[in-house]
């Protein structure tokens, strides 16, 4: 299953990844740039998609994560693939490497890595 994650709600995740688990110490380390409302309503949503699971037992409710950071991370490069590159890894990755200035080291990595897939290493 695909569960897409807005700006927003990935703001909420690496809260609670990083072990901020309730709303008011979400609220917190937020500060004023969101209010309570707001925080409650993505709270709300992350559960509906079921990427979060509220303990509604405790007061105030406890988040936990129902997916790891690597995961929402797989998925989110997954949809950028197909959304921008039509599936084409070799698109993106040559329009990256065309668009950025490579070091010596990351050069290297980058040849051992492709050594690796074709079975040459």
């Amino acid at each position: 299953m695909e569960y897409r994650i807005t700006e927003s709600e990935w703001q909420l995740m690496e809260l609670v990844w990083q072990g901020v688990v309730t709303q008011p110490e979400m609220m917190e380390h937020l500060g004023k740039k969101w209010n309570k409302n707001t925080v409650h309503t993505f709270l709300t949503r992350l559960c509906a998609k079921g990427i979060l699971e509220a303990d509604k037992e405790r007061s105030p409710h406890v988040y936990r994560a129902l997916l790891c950071r690597e995961e929402c991370q797989r998925q989110e490069r997954q949809s950028f693939l197909q959304r921008v590159y039509r599936g084409s890894v070799g698109s993106m990755v040559a329009s990256f490497v065309k668009d950025s200035q490579l070091s010596k080291q990351e050069v290297e990595e980058l040849r051992r890595l492709l050594d690796q897939i074709n079975g040459q290493d």
